[in-house]
């Protein structure tokens, strides 16, 4: 019965608060606003990749001692290639039944490349931040749902995307080799033809891996906290409508565990090095103007939203789940802790009244309590009463001595 009620306590407990969070390969932040004006969001896209290289060889030759920083900014308003780019980007939406058109794309470009006597690192940063126009599917108002596309949050470039820079001239942004031909190439030429340039010919800039996990089972948290109708007599000015966080990359029970792709093994140049890559689950956190949730519009991602929660729908909070439900899982907590207090109470009284039943019959005698320093005083009234002893002894011995001499 206690291994039950631990079992089903540690579930609720799963249920409630293990979502794992996860660093990601590209981390998404988006606000939708219900009027459907244009938005900015940002698409930050990361990688790490190490050589390990303490066996020596040229490899080591040409990263050892190396500390490099490739760092630009530049947008399509000032870069034909980067207008290019984004041209590119929405023919992908447009094949993938989107509304949605990029009208400027900004790009900030940044890696580290450190090498020391035993390896080498490489950390790789890309943070797209296109405008976003015309994302709205359908336009509600009121009761009535207002539909948001999703489709273009999971492009996926898969070509080269070089960019002209004044600091490093020609630089291909897209797969990790690119800034190594462009500023070590020396290691670049160890590299290639290798097992290490097959494993490292993957494409940086890929947001498809968002839509792994389907929107419809990304984790929603209504908050209804700026539906505010007594501020209008303390002269609020702000929006009245309250907000839907939309959120993925996180493991968890109705989710399942998101699995991650390293690169972890030997490969051979002129020496033998070892290669090891890191990355991570996509992440996603979407801020929806009104009780949003994510569903499928013919098969592609969408999100359907309403200024005004429907009174047929439950809210929904983290995990997807309603607050019917969640309330009634914290309910079901309240009883699982309430029977384990009341069988643990109940094992106390039973325990002592054993003590009670079994104990000895004559009265429990203490032992009394004496400070350390009263020993002292009974050594002395011991010694004393030896010696009285002792001269007593003495005496009479005397006595018999006199009486047994001639004299």
């Amino acid at each position: 019965m206690t291994r039950l009620l631990v079992a089903c306590a540690v579930l609720s407990l799963l249920v409630f608060g293990t979502m794992v969070p996860v660093l990601a390969t590209v981390d998404l932040n988006a606000y939708l606003p219900i009027e459907g004006s244009p938005i900015t969001p940002t698409f930050k896209f990361s990688k790490n990749v190490s050589f390990d290289y303490s066996n020596g060889g040229k490899l080591k030759d040409a990263l050892n001692g190396k500390s490099i920083t490739v760092n630009f900014t530049d947008n399509s308003d000032n870069n034909t290639s980067i207008k290019s780019f984004m041209e590119q980007l929405n023919t992908q939406l447009a094949n993938h039944k989107s509304l949605a058109t990029i009208t400027k794309l900004a790009i900030n470009y940044k890696v580290v490349i450190n090498g020391d006597d035993k390896g080498a690192s490489i950390d790789y940063t890309i943070t797209l931040t296109p405008t976003v126009t015309g994302y709205i599917l359908q336009k509600g108002g009121g009761t009535e749902n207002t539909v948001f596309d999703a489709a273009w949050i999971g492009f996926n470039m898969t070509d080269p995307v070089v960019i002209p820079t004044t600091q490093y001239g020609d630089l291909e942004i897209n797969f990790p080799l690119g800034v190594v031909q462009n500023q070590v190439p020396d290691a670049y030429n160890i590299l290639k033809g290798t097992k290490a340039e097959t494993d490292l010919n993957q494409n940086l800039i890929d947001a498809s891996t968002l839509l792994s996990q389907p929107i419809d089972k990304w984790d929603t948290l209504f908050d209804p906290s700026y539906v505010v109708k007594d501020s209008d007599a303390l002269g609020f000015g702000g929006k009245k409508v309250a907000i839907t966080t939309l959120a993925s990359g996180q493991s968890g029970i109705q989710q399942g565990s998101l699995h991650v792709k390293n690169i972890d093994e030997d490969f051979t140049a002129d020496a033998k090095y070892h290669l090891k890559t890191n990355e991570k689950a996509s992440s996603g956190t979407i801020n929806v103007d009104g009780h949003a949730l994510g569903y499928y519009v013919q098969g592609e991602p969408a999100i359907s939203t309403t200024a005004q929660a429907s009174s047929s729908t439950g809210t929904a909070t983290a995990g997807g789940l309603s607050t019917m439900t969640i309330y009634a899982m914290a309910a079901f907590a309240a009883v699982i802790a309430g029977g384990i207090f009341l069988w643990s109470n109940k094992k106390m009284k039973d325990s002592l009244k054993r003590v009670k039943d079994t104990g000895p019959s004559k009265p429990i005698e203490y032992e009394e309590r004496r400070h350390w320093a009263d020993r002292f005083d009974d050594d002395k009234k011991t010694n004393n009463a030896n010696t009285a002893t002792d001269e007593k002894g003495k005496s009479s011995e005397d006595k018999d001595d006199e009486k047994k001499s001639p004299i």
